[in-house]
């Protein structure tokens, strides 16, 4: 049955092409191309006729080929650093939105795991002929690898993560003042045992983060140690695993501070496998407010990035150069939100 209902399916459509539009309109191509792009040498009456059949014919134009004949492209590379994070989903949506809006599409691209940029993705976009790239992948040992591979005069937008010294413009939010915005809660909660389960020590948000968490624990005489601060992917299973090393090693700390939510739900599954409540037992925070943060079943203490408004930024600097050419890089640091939930808890005043 599957056989004969896939056999019975009907062929796609063939794609309408110029030709088409001018045997329909008895017209040549080279003036069906006049009208359809708005250049002069075909009158009034002419282009809309043609104008009208192309609309009839449901004709769409190939704006590939157009940009390989004649060298301008209306079409933007992204490159994000895992397509599975539901982080950076919201980051394309703000990108997709405001490129769609300047009559610009989008390639995507994305690096499967953290610390590896797609370096031959990177060059089938170029290929492509770009008008712009931005990434949100950037590793910051990936500039001779970016500079080696984007053609000179392309603008490039770096997001959530830059490479120092890139020529290319940055969008953001403050990382270190986010992360010493939960670290401090934590302290003023009264914790003392306090772990950190930091993103990839590559990447310039992990950096960042990380550099926050401690710099507030040091000031609270709290220097967690080097057991206690454990590096690994932005992944649940990552941080799933780093929670149990935590706890086979030094056993439960009193709060946990992670790198991302991801990290966050992997520490939580953890400790629940272990018998231990958050967070009556452990406090864990995570960063970044991704979906499911608010859900009843989590409410997790994290920090708020406005993602979508990151895409439109993006798109927004790269158009700025565009059409204004060369200057110097600038970077636009957005609002970040600190967002408490069920997650933290006062220190329990028993003993542990």
């Amino acid at each position: 049955m599957a056989e004969e209902q896939l056999d019975a399916a009907p062929a796609a459509a063939p794609r309408v092409t110029l030709a088409d539009v001018a045997r329909r309109a008895g017209v040549s191509i080279a003036t069906v191309s006049y009208a359809l792009n708005g250049r002069g040498g075909v009158g009034t009456t002419t282009r809309q006729h043609v104008l009208a059949v192309a609309e009839e014919l449901g004709f769409r134009p190939n704006r590939l080929a157009s940009a390989l004949r004649t060298g301008e492209s209306r079409v933007i590379g992204l490159v994000l650093a895992d397509i599975t994070n539901p982080f950076y989903p919201d980051i394309a949506g703000g990108v997709i939105a405001s490129a769609a809006a300047s009559g610009y599409e989008v390639f995507l691209s994305h690096a499967p795991l953290d610390g590896e940029t797609p370096g031959e993705e990177v060059r089938a976009l170029c290929d492509h002929q770009c008008a712009a790239l931005i990434f949100t992948s950037l590793m910051v040992t990936d500039g001779p690898l970016i500079l080696d591979v984007v053609p000179a005069g392309v603008p490039m937008v770096q997001t959530v993560r830059r490479v120092p010294g890139l020529p290319a413009d940055f969008v953001g939010i403050d990382d270190r003042a986010g992360a010493r915005e939960l670290a401090r809660h934590l302290v003023d909660l009264g914790h003392r045992d306090i772990a950190v389960l930091s993103g990839p020590s590559l990447s310039s948000a992990s950096q960042d983060r990380t550099a926050g968490f401690r710099e507030v624990l040091d000031e609270a005489g709290l220097t967690p140690p080097d057991d206690r601060v454990l590096e690994c992917r932005l992944t649940l299973d990552a941080g799933y695993q780093a929670t149990t090393k935590l706890l086979d090693g030094g056993g439960a700390p009193e709060a946990i501070l992670c790198g991302n939510d991801l990290i966050a739900l992997g520490a939580i599954d953890a400790l629940a496998d272990r018998g231990l409540s958050v967070p009556d037992d452990v406090s864990v925070t995570g960063y970044d407010d991704i979906w499911f943060s608010s859900s009843r079943l989590v409410q997790l203490t994290s920090v708020r990035q406005p993602r979508e408004e990151m895409g439109h930024e993006a798109v927004s600097l790269a158009f700025d150069r565009l059409l204004n050419g060369p200057r110097e890089p600038r970077d636009v640091i957005l609002p970040h939100e600190f967002v408490p939930r069920r997650t933290t808890a006062a220190r329990k005043k028993v003993a542990r």
